[in-house]
């Protein structure tokens, strides 16, 4: 039986998106001599938007919606459930991926025009992103780092619902201290603190925390509370670890944008528009670089003001919104084509649940 669909969710993915996006326009201006820096779009008082704050609400969230869809994974139901996973981020993933392959390879005239093959199956993967610091020769094109780590954590969930199941405390307990020990910059590991598994996983636990008690979590005093600490570290600098102070901001904002969204998201001529871009906020990730290079690459030689940029912005938002609707449907018409659902029909066999 389908559950009921949780509204907020498509408002908090909206948002999320939003800000990643925005992030990412302010790095390439304030790394670009032409454009006017945009700080106040780049970072908050105790860290950037992106990285830890932006990232760790996705995966909250997306650790929340896996849980409230997918509480109980058995032994049986393993193949769908990564089937399902599969489809819902390889089938775009490709074809995004093959297009922008075939038109760098053909313009530069040879197919492993960056070095060894080995590397493409990073990004067949969708890991090249997230291992980019180990194998900076790669073919990445789309997406972001936090893509790889959802695979991770995509392919982890089903020992969690476990873990959630008989030992929920000491895991939190455990991620927890994982996540703390990284304020002293552990040296064991290459990659960044704040792209961890340890981190990730931390974040995407919290959001299975979350439904397994959203309603005693979901009290408006818990949000004032918590929503109230993330705005106030928003904009005003502590003197603590910045890495600390975003582990609190996005479980601050999650439930301020749950509960805003529950509210929003009854508002009629609001619902649908959230509802979209809920819809197509995956395609939004997979292109916004892409998308973002292309339209601040012509307007590169005029050296625009401030408004200017914030309506090259507002432009580049249109484009991606276009660019990730085609797409969204494109990959519709995909994952309903006849080969693929006869490739679906051989993995799931006999389960038909």
């Amino acid at each position: 039986m389908r559950k009921e669909r949780i509204d907020s969710f498509d408002f908090m993915r909206s948002v999320t998106a939003w800000i990643i996006v925005i992030y990412h326009f302010a790095c390439i201006c304030n790394t670009t001599p032409q454009y006017a820096d945009l700080p106040f779009l780049y970072q908050h008082a105790n860290g950037v938007w992106g990285e830890n704050t932006s990232v760790n609400i996705f995966f909250m969230l997306s650790g929340a919606s896996l849980f409230y869809n997918h509480p109980d994974i058995d032994i049986h139901s393993l193949k769908r459930y990564y089937f399902d996973r599969f489809k819902g981020i390889f089938p775009m993933f490709y074809m995004l991926w093959l297009f922008l392959y075939y038109q760098k390879a053909t313009t530069l005239g040879h197919l492993f025009y960056n070095g060894s093959p080995k590397t493409m199956l990073l990004s067949l993967a969708g890991m090249d992103g997230y291992l980019s610091y180990r194998y900076p020769q790669n073919y990445y094109f789309i997406g972001e780092w936090f893509l790889g780590a959802l695979v991770c954590l995509y392919l982890i969930y089903p020992l969690l619902t476990l873990c959630m199941k008989y030992c929920k405390i000491l895991t939190t307990l455990l991620l927890g201290a994982g996540t703390l020990a990284f304020h002293w910059n552990l040296p064991f590991f290459q990659i960044q603190r704040e792209r961890n598994l340890i981190v990730c996983l931390f974040a995407f636990w919290l959001g299975m925390l979350f439904i397994r008690y959203r309603e005693k979590l979901s009290a408006l005093w818990i949000t004032v509370i918590f929503g109230g600490i993330a705005l106030f570290l928003l904009f005003v600098k502590v003197p603590v670890d910045g890495f600390l102070c975003t582990q609190v901001i996005p479980v601050g904002l999650f439930l301020l944008f749950y509960q805003i969204g529950n509210y929003v998201m009854k508002v009629g001529f609001l619902k649908p528009f959230f509802s979209y871009t809920g819809k197509i906020s995956y395609a939004i990730f997979l292109l916004q670089h892409v998308v973002m290079g292309q339209v601040l690459g012509l307007f590169g030689r005029y050296n625009p003001n401030l408004p200017q940029i914030l309506l090259i912005l507002v432009l580049t938002f249109i484009i991606i919104y276009i660019f990730a609707d085609v797409l969204t449907r494109l990959n519709k018409l995909l994952v309903k084509s006849g080969w693929f659902m006869t490739l679906q029909s051989f993995v799931y066999g006999s389960d038909k649940s």
